[in-house]
């Protein structure tokens, strides 16, 4: 909606470490029958939802990502070198999903 109005919303993007991304490979489920399963590739983050396309996450920090494809933010939770969830933040919902592999 922001930019519709003409409102430019800039976030800077950062590199992340591949042993980073690495440790949040996996797929978290946020709701009975609707996961996400996250890849890496080199320095860049995937994600693809149960029954959608698959789309890349940029950080703005080693633990938080944004998706331009929407107005949505993922961020993980580490625990001893490895994701143990993450949490969706998109249109006023918070949606935790719990790593299941």
């Amino acid at each position: 909606m922001l930019t519709k109005m003409g409102v430019v919303k800039t976030v800077k993007v950062i590199t992340v470490d591949e042993a980073v991304l690495q440790a949040y490979d996996g797929v978290y489920e946020l709701a009975p029958g609707f996961v996400i399963a996250v890849t890496h590739e080199g320095t860049r983050l995937f994600g693809q939802a149960t029954g959608q396309e698959r789309f890349e996450m940029f950080a703005k920090s080693p633990t938080e990502f944004y998706l331009k494809i929407v107005d949505a933010q993922i961020v993980f939770t580490v625990n001893g070198g490895k994701a143990e969830s993450l949490t969706l933040y998109q249109e006023g919902q918070v949606l935790p999903g719990k790593r299941v592999k």
